[in-house]
């Protein structure tokens, strides 16, 4: 008698639908805006220079980190619209293909960010006891950026496969375990002295490998999803083309959106060091907004990708229009929370009256660019997703390097006006960046870059 065959665990995407996905995302994208706060909370707990340090060189670690998720996530796309067809088997090869290619990148960026991180910190215009803070952080913290990239790995297939309420309950453990270090870290525990900024680091690491490790535990023990490493690296080139394809140009944007930020962070420590710490206080602040769009945001890339695979276009654009309508009323709603509570929550980070007194200006100019995040973040994923990256990429950093950052320095610098220069600038680079994405949108050329459309020209043309 022969043995019943082996169950494949099947996607559960399209059974969900956008709320069915997106419900356990908010709560995992909730946690993940909190820890920059939590982290904030506890260094301005040990000074408002040490907030500021790590609030100055926070986009540097952002980079590292676009580039491990948006190369997963590239992977994860084609892995989707493979899924999406009904392949599974390439879909499988595709997800061991873009998981090696994510741990060896891991590697490279967490001794980058360890040993030329500190240089970045030196280059910037940064008084002495800000730079030393900023010095021993990024000394550390590379290390966390290479067990996240390696979390995304299994984040992602979690996504793929219908399940991301595990996200949550990862999130919830790294939340947990970074809050508890931090508090060893700035108070001290049962004879472990404070650390400052430098156990605030190590903490970051540790809460980062213990869900990790949750992830990887509920991946491969709970739910039997079988990677084949083997046919992942064995057909490597193949599965990993189309992949770089998405991922070379959506790696581009992200990487130099938070070198834009580093720029910006550079005009204001020129400024002076309460224009850098106002702007840390404020952008760190209205990052907890993101997590609705970016919750909306991945739903929908799970949802479209695997829609695209199947030639559906027309449930495509109406899925596109759906999550950005939530995510615009989500954000807005939250955003305005934001500003209605703007001095209480200054007032949990800093007792500096020159700081409460201007951060009501400040909140009000991030809140007028929520809507504009909004639509860059949900349409721009959609894009990515079908396949259609480089265009919006290379025309996002043509308006952030070309437009934006010149813009930014004339109004703070020469004009002088400062932080306000700073945000209106930032206004004005989510506003031009958002209309060309959606611009490229309704331009329809999305329909025919999926990895399906492309593998069918390369037939055609042999």
């Amino acid at each position: 008698m022969k043995p019943a065959p082996k169950l494949v665990p099947q996607s559960r995407v399209l059974d969900k639908g956008i709320w069915g996905m997106s419900r356990p995302m908010f709560i995992d994208q909730a946690v993940t805006y909190t820890i920059p706060l939590v982290d904030m909370y506890f260094l301005s707990r040990v000074s408002d220079n040490a907030a500021a340090a790590v609030g100055a060189i926070t986009p540097l670690v952002f980079v590292a980190n676009a580039f491990l998720i948006v190369s997963a996530f590239a992977g994860a796309s084609i892995a989707s619209q493979r899924i999406g067809a009904n392949d599974y088997q390439r879909g499988n090869a595709t997800i061991a293909a873009y998981a090696i290619f994510v741990v060896i990148l891991a590697l490279i960026v967490a001794l980058a960010v360890n040993h030329g991180g500190p240089w970045v910190a030196s280059a910037m215009s940064l008084s002495s006891e800000v730079e030393q803070h900023a010095r021993t952080y990024l000394s550390i913290i590379g290390w966390m950026v290479a067990l996240w990239g390696c979390r995304v790995i299994y984040q992602t297939i979690l996504n793929i496969y219908g399940e991301p309420q595990w996200n949550t309950y990862s999130n919830i453990i790294l939340f947990v375990a970074n809050v508890i270090g931090c508090s060893i870290a700035v108070y001290g525990f049962m004879g472990i002295p404070p650390m400052g900024v430098k156990g605030v680091a190590v903490a970051s690491v540790i809460a980062a490998g213990c869900s990790l490790l949750f992830v990887a535990l509920i991946v491969h023990v709970k739910l039997r999803i079988h990677i084949p490493l083997g046919e992942g690296w064995k057909q490597f080139g193949v599965l990993i083309t189309p992949v770089l394809m998405i991922a070379a140009p959506s790696i581009l944007e992200p990487m130099s959106f938070q070198a834009y930020m580093i720029a910006l962070n550079w005009i204001a420590a020129e400024v002076g060091d309460l224009a850098l710490k106002v702007k840390v206080y404020a952008y760190n602040t209205f990052l907890f907004c993101l997590m609705i769009s970016v919750a909306i945001g991945m739903a929908t890339e799970a949802i479209i990708a695997q829609r695209v695979g199947r030639k559906e276009f027309a449930l495509v654009d109406q899925q596109l229009k759906q999550s950005l309508t939530i995510s615009l009323i989500g954000t807005s709603l939250l955003a305005l929370c934001w500003l209605v509570f703007n001095q209480p929550i200054l007032k949990l980070f800093s007792s500096d009256p020159e700081v409460i007194a201007i951060g009501f200006w400040a909140f009000l100019l991030s809140f007028l660019a929520e809507p504009w995040r909004t639509v860059n973040i949900t349409v721009g994923s959609a894009l990515r997703c079908t396949g259609d990256a480089a265009f919006t990429s290379i025309s996002s950093i043509g308006v952030i390097w070309l437009f934006s950052v010149p813009f930014a320095y004339v109004l703070a610098i020469p004009l002088g006006m400062g932080l306000y220069g700073l945000l209106i600038a930032a206004i004005s680079d989510e506003f031009v960046r958002a209309l060309i994405k959606r611009w490229r949108w309704r331009q329809g050329k999305w329909m025919h870059t999926g990895v399906a459309a492309r593998e069918a020209r390369l037939t055609i043309s042999e």
